[in-house]
């Protein structure tokens, strides 16, 4: 039996061979990512269902809306787990994007290792269709990634990883690894490496105006103003004086005008019985 550094590579899963992945096996593998131009240029058709992804770039440049379509599929199985994001997820938009929020594990380990502990354990689990992590420590190491991935691989956990894209060039056990960036209204999205497939495609998606934030601009923005607070109120107090007047006065001159009426009444009376 041959055991040559290739073999050895090989056995480790540090190395595969071109075209190893066969086709019915990706086909059934695959889950489409809901745009059809990245489905085009990823070699499987789709996003894996198992196995890490790594997506290279920085937060809040739109990543989560490329994955909203395979989550959403996704969760038709299993629920999904976040473990420590860089922000808090805003329940009403996710239910907005039909996830729903009963389905979402929210996990926020402090050190590294609990975070290394905690991400293995919900991988191969098989509980859960993704796991979503942002480490502290973004540098991890190869033994480090390759237990992520193994862990995802037998748990059939899809696990997105995302890192900086200082990390682009650095080797990593991950078969599929994006690098994404912020274009003009659009989210650029560059196949760094994908296996069994080439590599290099560059794919633009445009991002849709909802994800904009449409405001005025600042200088445009209303002032509060202490002194023109302070007569407003004054103003409100004189009106609500006057109209809180205004029932009292009407019911005085109906009471005079009533008095008036039998004062007269009783002349008219008077007059009357002295003519007797």
């Amino acid at each position: 039996m041959k055991n040559t550094p290739l073999d050895q590579l090989l056995d480790e899963r540090k190395l595969w061979r071109g075209q190893q992945l066969r086709p019915t096996a990706a086909a059934n593998d695959r889950l489409s990512t809901g745009f059809e131009d990245l489905n085009t240029a990823l070699h499987t058709g789709g996003w894996p269902r198992s196995g890490s992804t790594e997506l290279l770039g920085k937060h809040g440049i739109g990543e989560l809306w490329l994955l909203i379509p395979a989550l959403r599929e996704h969760l038709a199985d299993r629920p999904i787990a976040w473990l420590n994001p860089p922000y808090l997820p805003y329940t009403p938009a996710l239910s907005n994007q039909g996830l729903a929020v009963d389905r979402q594990l929210l996990i926020r380990p402090k050190a590294t290792a609990d975070e290394l502990w905690a991400a293995e354990e919900l991988l191969r689990s098989g509980a859960y269709a993704s796991v979503l992590t942002w480490f502290s420590s973004p540098n991890l190491n190869d033994r480090q990634l390759r237990r992520l991935h193994i862990a995802a691989l037998e748990g059939q956990c899809w696990h997105v990883h995302f890192r900086p894209g200082d990390f682009a060039q650095q080797i990593s056990p991950a078969p599929l690894r994006l690098n994404l960036c912020a274009a003009n209204q659009a989210l650029q999205i560059n196949i760094i490496k994908q296996q069994g497939g080439h590599a290099g495609q560059q794919v633009q998606l445009p991002r849709p105006a909802a994800l904009y934030l449409q405001q005025r601009a600042a200088t445009t923005w209303p002032v509060y103003n202490a002194a023109a607070a302070v007569a407003s109120r004054q103003t409100q107090r004189q009106v609500l004086r006057k109209v809180s007047l205004l029932p009292s006065t009407h019911s005085s001159a109906i009471f005079s005008g009533a008095n008036l009426t039998d004062k007269a009444a009783k002349l008219t009376t008077g007059n009357k019985e002295s003519s007797h």
